[in-house]
């Protein structure tokens, strides 16, 4: 499986992303950074639906921290670049920052820890933790 360090995430700002000055709503970051770890776990064929039904495990975001540096506007073209900075068996934490264009709009660090089928805290299979040490930023 090749590796992929970071992911790129590309996504348009839609009318309902943003307020009536045509500006991206805060929380609307959080949605599009969801966005790109989803994809970024499918890139590591790790989609949320398999590890549930496979593992009997789900993600859930522990904490996060948004850092905003610059707005973003309606049609402006987004980038989200994923990497995964700290892991361990218990969480993973991943590193997202946010373009338009060229210019950092966000930065987010988001803890995400697994849940059991019983909602309850688990460590992550080998398997899983095998394939994400692969991933992670150096």
């Amino acid at each position: 499986m090749k590796l992929i360090k970071h992911h790129k995430f590309d996504i348009r700002v839609y009318y309902e992303d943003t307020d009536a000055e045509g500006i991206v709503y805060h929380s609307k970051y959080l949605n599009f950074a969801e966005r790109a770890r989803t994809e970024f776990l499918r890139k590591c064929n790790l989609s949320q639906s398999n590890i549930e039904k496979k593992y009997g495990l789900i993600f859930v975001v522990k904490s996060l921290k948004v850092d905003y540096f610059n707005i973003a506007c309606l049609d402006d073209f987004l980038n989200v670049d994923t990497s995964i900075s700290r892991l361990n068996k218990a969480k993973v934490v991943f590193s997202q920052l946010i373009y338009s264009n060229t210019s950092l709009t966000a930065k987010l660090e988001v803890i995400v820890c697994c849940l059991n089928k019983n909602r309850k805290v688990a460590r992550m299979t080998n398997q899983i933790y095998d394939t994400l040490k692969k991933e992670e930023r150096e």
